[in-house]
């Protein structure tokens, strides 16, 4: 059965996390709690396909926000104008998305020492190699959670010729495969079933635990989600956001 065949693939892709990306992981928390320890901020830019995951989410940080901003303006061009406008598009994109990931780091809120999480599957794009580079360049430490193995596989699309594997600071691997789709289903002419979302789940939860650990060892009070389906949810939460914004943990 397909549906056996994913969950025996699926928990080998999480026990090579756990065997094999420990390390790192700690290394992530620790980013994180030097950033908490120093009055830092932690933020996640993630392009892969589970965004909202850690984001204002029961048993998540407070201090964790999301950092993101759109490489395009939309608008429909007149009929006869579109090819004309695909070719300019195909011309300046990836220096566009360059200029554009750096500006947008620019006027953001990162700070010198913050942590910043980076999640792309591939890592391959112009835009995700950018923000990164654009935020050490500020100052901030960048944590990636990426596919090692595809990322070697493709071409990157960043004028320096470098993945995201390559310039981020920490590399949390997802260890999944190249294309990311792990089952041939006979039949399909592609691979079914993407690891990188469940892998991703896994991998951050475990930066989060470790993080509140090692935050605790320092002396830190790290504030935490409280479900809003429990009686006290949402008061406890409005105490826990007041608290964040005194002491920024």
């Amino acid at each position: 059965m397909s549906a056996e065949r994913w969950f025996e693939r699926s928990n080998q892709v999480l026990e090579k996390i756990r065997t094999t990306q420990a390390d790192q992981i700690r290394r992530a928390a620790g980013v994180i709690a030097d950033a908490a320890q120093n009055g830092g901020g932690l933020h996640i830019h993630d392009t892969g396909h589970c965004s909202g995951e850690p984001i204002h989410r029961a048993g998540g940080l407070l201090m964790l926000r999301p950092l993101r901003f759109s490489l395009s303006l939309e608008t429909q061009a007149p009929p006869k104008r579109v090819a004309q406008i695909a070719e300019r598009q195909r011309e300046i994109r990836h220096s566009s998305d360059e200029e554009l990931a750096s500006l947008a780091v620019q006027r953001s809120a990162l700070s010198p020492g913050d942590a910043l999480i980076i999640v792309s599957v591939s890592g391959k794009a112009a835009s995700v190699v950018e923000v990164a580079l654009a935020a050490q360049r500020i100052g901030a430490k960048v944590i990636a959670i990426t596919n090692v193995t595809y990322s070697r596989a493709v071409e990157s699309q960043h004028c320096s010729g470098k993945r995201l594997c390559e310039v981020a600071d920490v590399v949390i691997d997802n260890c999944g495969v190249v294309g990311d789709a792990v089952l041939d289903v006979e039949g399909v002419d592609t691979a079914v079933a993407p690891t990188s979302g469940l892998a991703f789940c896994y991998t951050i939860w475990a930066i989060v635990a470790e993080a509140v650990a090692q935050m605790l060892a320092r002396g830190l009070h790290p504030h935490v989600y409280r479900s809003v389906n429990l009686p006290d949810g949402e008061e406890c939460n409005a105490r826990a956001e007041a608290a964040y914004r005194e002491t920024g943990v």
